[in-house]
């Protein structure tokens, strides 16, 4: 069998070099999807399919070719995208004048015809179904048998050859293209800028490819799953205005979700707008945002198995079991309040949540949103919008956020101050795309102003009121809901958010109301067109900033007067007062005294933490990532890096610690720190590396690895001196060839496998497939 392997593979290899589009027609015949006849298949084919291809497709190719940035929009997550074919479209594209058609929903459009008139070509072979041409004709294949023939080279690093940038010039050839291909880049079989694969796997996916490359999708619930869908889809889809309204709000929140009823299943649905109703097949209504104009006279909001594979960097688990039913019951059908108009899809309200919405109690949206903060926050790290530096230089590289108490809603009656706000609360989506757009920029500039202006005023009207301390009081404790407070780390082109207050004391903190939050969701998540022009990216971009600022601002109104200026101008050296136009700081010198009772100097220090403190009781025993380090004296010294010697390692490594059949995985994560992040350009620039720290964390973090790492007990001693003393790229060069597992590593998948296997074990809710397309090549 291996021997008839190698003899098609040489007879392909050498054939396709010599075959254009016209040669193909003539021999196989014309290409037409509707030749691949994938739906009669077999109860045998369809365990092999998903007991054997399927999880080779899944640990070998999605954990490059999954979501917005897979390379050529190959998106192999789903069996669909594999039928769908690539791209030579870009999706992320920072100079992209003017908007393209949505690709990401492949899931709702399983029209192959509809995907090959908007430019996808096929890498499955569409002519006639013989063995021979279901190999000669396959892109999949050919880049298969192009890295089977051409190996990587047996050196640590890979040379400039190999681009391996994150926008580097992806190159997407069609069959017909492939001869040009592999003549012009004969190193760049897939999987790519990676070992191959061993021959068991490319001998099983050369048989599944000759024999038609069959696929199945098991889309059956179980009689538990089909009650809680028409639970819950009862609940959606009642007639009353007041559960119209209530859906429309926790689909446009929840519509990224991998929602589950019970987390040991590992099953998971989406929430989709429906042009049937109940009982009736889905049709799903595609539009680029969750509010745009669904075009029927009724909206349905219904579940649908996700069978997709799960991929760590936009998976986002949300529990919507019974208690969850339960409780969207207390927080929005038990208040008294009356919903007598649907609200419009026109995008200058429906971009407006406190327009669309504001017939919702405040208070129920705001404790939605806090019931479950990290997956509200997720959505804005794990959504289309954060990919990439420039989508990410917006926020601190380590930070710490914590919440207003809800109970502040009623007690200042802070309703009835945003149902005056709604204009000035107005956010980029609701202009159009276009260059010239950019103009309305100084427009959002005064309203924010405006609005902070009156929430200030407003502020100082309290002051007569029976409570009215600025103390910590204000903070929402949690009530032992450990989303209390979340950490968040930007990992340079992507980020993480996890519960509770984790590692060393930040250099900023952000406390969030209900109007940041809100804001910050439809403009990076609801709000953000992927899609979308340049313009649409920059006004978001700069928008941010507007948010940013003010969390952090929330803060700094909680410590003392005299030390509110001096902590904001620290936090923005060398800006020139350049912050979007205007600062901050001094709107904050005016908000009332303080009255935490500080006992030190550093009062930011000692605020942050009583903050921790505050919420210690939410936090206590449920969020232990860094606790477990402190105990460990090799991993603690470790924990206490700082400085430029950092700078020589990646935003995340890896690290495994094995023992007697025992493995423990922990996170190294790269603090970088800046003298601002009030600019666009020259991160670089605005760079204090003498300030950089290290957090580790135990567990896997991040979803974008840099780097990993492998020692034994007996190593970690020397694992951890040798980072100590690292003082250039050699030193860092020689860590790695002591410890490292490079991505040219002979036992990469050996290591990449058994990190998913321990992965799954004792993170199951966080876990998914890990992205390996931004690994380091040191």
């Amino acid at each position: 069998m291996r021997k008839l392997h190698l003899l098609l593979f040489t007879l392909f290899v050498s054939g396709c070099a010599t075959i254009g589009i016209y040669e193909f027609d003539k021999r196989f015949g014309h290409s037409d999807h509707n030749n691949r006849q994938i739906n009669q298949i077999t109860q045998s084919q369809k365990q092999h399919f998903s007991e054997v291809i399927k999880p080779i497709i899944d640990n070998r190719c999605v954990v490059c070719h999954g979501c917005f940035d897979a390379p050529c929009q190959l998106k192999l997550e789903t069996p669909l995208g594999l039928e769908r074919g690539a791209s030579k479209v870009k999706v992320y594209d920072g100079s992209r004048l003017s908007t393209i058609k949505p690709t990401g929903f492949i899931e709702n459009n399983s029209n192959i015809d509809y995907w090959r008139a908007e430019g996808f070509f096929p890498v499955l072979n569409e002519r006639s179904q013989t063995k021979a041409a279901n190999l000669e004709a396959s892109v999949f294949y050919q880049m298969l048998a192009l890295k089977k023939a051409h190996p990587l080279p047996d050196t640590p690093l890979l040379d400039e050859s190999f681009d391996l940038g994150l926008d580097r010039r992806q190159q997407c050839p069609t069959i017909e293209e492939f001869q040009r291909y592999q003549q012009k880049t004969p190193l760049a079989g897939m999987p790519y800028g990676l070992p191959g694969l061993d021959d068991s796997e490319h001998n099983l996916l050369t048989d599944w490819l000759a024999q038609g490359a069959y696929n199945y999708i098991d889309n059956q619930l179980t009689v538990d799953e089909q009650l809680m869908v028409d639970r819950w889809e009862a609940f959606l889809n009642n007639d009353n205005l007041k559960n119209q309204l209530v859906a429309r709000y926790l689909y446009e929140h929840l519509y990224l979700a991998n929602l589950y009823f019970d987390e040991n299943a590992h099953r998971y649905f989406t929430l989709v707008r429906s042009r049937t109703p109940v009982g009736q097949p889905i049709e799903p209504i595609i539009s680029r945002r969750p509010y745009d104009e669904p075009n029927v006279d009724r909206v349905y909001y219904r579940l649908t198995l996700n069978t997709n594979t799960v991929i760590a960097k936009r998976h986002m688990p949300y529990r919507f079991d019974n208690d969850k039913l339960t409780r969207y019951q207390e927080l929005f059908m038990m208040p008294n309040y009356q919903v007598t108009q649907l609200p419009s899809y026109e995008i200058e309200s429906a971009s407006n949540p406190f327009k669309t919405f504001k017939d919702l109690p405040v208070k129920s949206r705001y404790q939605f949103l806090l019931d479950e903060a990290q997956f509200t926050i997720m959505n804005f790290i794990k959504g289309p919008v954060c990919r990439g530096q420039i989508a990410l230089n917006v926020i601190n590289d380590h930070f710490w956020v914590f919440f207003t108490d809800p109970e502040n809603i009623e007690l200042y009656h802070i309703d009835q101050f945003l149902a005056t706000q709604t204009d000035h609360l107005t956010l980029p989506a609701a202009t159009s795309d276009g260059l010239l757009s950019i103009l309305n920029w100084h427009d959002y500039a005064k309203r924010q102003q405006a609005y902070l202006n009156d929430r200030q005023a407003y502020i100082l009207s309290l002051e007569d009121t029976p409570k009215n301390d600025l103390d910590l009081d204000l903070i929402w404790q949690g009530n032992g809901n450990p989303n209390a407070a979340l950490t968040i780390f930007r990992h340079f082109d992507s980020a993480s958010v996890l519960k509770g207050p984790i590692g060393d004391n930040p250099k900023t903190t952000w406390v969030i109301d209900y109007p940041l939050m809100e804001r910050i969701h439809y403009l990076l998540v609801a709000g953000f067109d992927v899609y979308g022009d340049v313009s649409h990216q920059l006004k978001t971009r700069l928008y941010m900033d507007f948010l940013r600022l003010e969390g952090e601002s929330n803060f700094i109104a909680l410590l003392p007067k005299k030390d509110r200026k001096p902590t904001f101008e620290s936090w923005y050296q060398n800006t020139n007062n350049a912050i979007s136009g205007y600062s901050y700081g001094n709107e904050s010198a005016e908000i009332p005294q303080s009255n935490i009772n500080y006992q030190t100097a550093n009062t930011k220090i000692e605020l942050q933490t009583l903050l921790s403190q505050h919420v210690s009781q939410s936090i206590t025993d449920k969020v232990s990532i860094t606790d477990d380090i402190k105990t460990q004296p090799l991993l603690a010294k470790l924990a206490k890096m700082k400085g430029k010697t950092l700078t020589l390692l990646p935003q995340t490594s890896i690290l495994r610690v094995h023992g007697n059949n025992n493995s423990s995985y922990y996170t190294l994560i790269k603090n970088s720190s800046h003298s601002n992040v009030a600019h666009l350009f020259l991160e670089d620039k605005r760079r204090v590396p003498e300030r950089d720290t290290l957090t580790v964390a135990k567990g896997i973090v991040g979803t974008y690895p840099n780097a990993f790492f492998d020692v034994s007990d007996q190593q970690l001693a020397q694992f951890v001196d040798s980072l100590h003393n690292m003082t250039n790229n050699s030193d860092y060069q020689r860590l790695k060839d002591n410890f490292a597992i490079r991505r040219t590593d002979n036992n990469f998948w050996q290591y990449a496998d058994q990190l998913h296997t321990w992965y799954q074990k004792h993170q199951p809710l966080d876990y998914g497939l890990l992205d390996f397309n931004r690994l380091e090549n040191k």
